[in-house]
């Protein structure tokens, strides 16, 4: 689980006493917190701050709280942060408005201070979650290309290859450290050839005047 203190979470609110009170409950669970005015403000902030999760009222002036889930949800999808959309607004329509407009939680105002931390404790646990499971797919794609390259190189029955993140380097097991160059070099009968991209580059290159034909 992520430490609290790595925690970062956004308030969005346009009543300063209330914004406030948010602020001094959930800095009391030890997450790093910032606050904006209004929705415009906040979206300034989730790109600068880059908050785990965002606590945000819906009717704001400028740009309103679904409004503002909805831009960041759809413009920085997984990677967008946890939200949670506080309103007066109580009736089931709005429920589902809010959720279906890609909002994580909804809690109606006035809100428990209680059951806010609770909502909030739970959406981190769930972003440390999702962040420990993108981790996890990451390391094992990159184990995985390190196997089909090592097939690629010595065989099926070949001891395992590291790649080194600094320089990326590679070691076949226990042999020296090569570049990606000399071990192709080594590789039966290579044979040459261009990529589609590099070709369709190429031919791009060809097809522009040159400075002096203008």
């Amino acid at each position: 689980m992520k430490p609290a203190g790595d925690v970062k979470v956004l308030i969005v609110e346009d009543d300063p006493f209330f914004s406030r009170v948010l602020q001094k409950r959930i800095a009391g669970e030890g997450y790093q917190v910032q606050s904006a005015a209004d929705g415009r403000e906040g979206m300034k902030l989730i790109v600068t701050f880059e908050p785990d999760l965002v606590v945000s009222d819906w009717m704001m002036p400028e740009v309103d709280g679904l409004e503002l889930c909805q831009s960041v949800k759809t413009g920085l999808r997984e990677a967008a942060p946890y939200f949670i959309l506080l309103t007066a607004k109580g009736e089931i329509n709005d429920k589902l408005l809010g959720l279906q407009t890609g909002a994580d939680d909804y809690l109606i105002k006035p809100c428990d201070g209680g059951e806010l931390l609770a909502r909030v404790r739970a959406g981190v646990r769930i972003v440390s979650l999702t962040q420990q499971l993108r981790r996890s797919v990451a390391d094992l794609q990159m184990a995985n290309a390190e196997l089909e390259l090592s097939r690629a190189v010595r065989g099926p029955d070949a001891p395992g290859i590291a790649i080194c993140p600094g320089c990326r380097r590679i070691r076949a097991g226990e042999g020296d450290w090569r570049g990606l160059e000399q071990i192709l070099a080594a590789l039966p009968n290579p044979s040459a050839g261009m990529c589609p991209d590099c070709a369709r580059t190429r031919a791009e290159g060809r097809s522009k005047p040159s400075a002096d034909a203008a």
